[in-house]
């Protein structure tokens, strides 16, 4: 005896692919709130690390964004640095800036050679926000 089964589920496959729509829809919240949260967090000194911080590609309906920060220096704001020699010429406008003495710059340079630099997350607490605050919030939106 020979049996043979069809079994077509439209609605299923409709499920399938609302849920793949729902699910790009909540990456693509989360992205963009995880960017302007970690532009609200990161230090700023010139502007130039919060302004680069972008999100690509700049569209909703993705399964796969980059965040970047857009800077060669960031992931030593992030994480901090062990200690290192810093070059003078930098240190001199961001004293004058920072500390109102351009002099002061021989200090600090000495006391990162001695103690490297503070970690100032950014990021990371940009995505712990979002993924304990803001994704339970997108999801239920969407998924209701």
């Amino acid at each position: 005896m020979k049996m043979a089964f069809n079994v077509q589920t439209p609605r299923l496959e409709n499920a399938k692919e609302n849920t793949k729509a729902g699910a790009r829809e909540v990456l693509w919240r989360c992205m963009v709130k995880m960017e302007g949260l970690a532009k609200m967090r990161a230090p700023v000194d010139t502007g130039t690390l919060k302004t680069r911080i972008h999100l690509e590609p700049m569209q909703s309906g993705s399964s796969e964004y980059i965040m970047s920060d857009g800077v060669d220096y960031g992931i030593d704001v992030e994480y901090g640095t062990k200690p290192h020699y810093v070059p003078i010429s930098p240190l001199l406008g961001w004293a004058g800036r920072v500390l109102g003495d351009k002099g002061a710059a021989y200090a600090v340079r000495a006391k990162i050679s001695k103690y490297g630099t503070p970690a100032q997350p950014f990021f990371i607490p940009a995505l712990h926000e979002v993924q304990f605050t803001w994704l339970p919030i997108f999801k239920k939106q969407v998924f209701g």
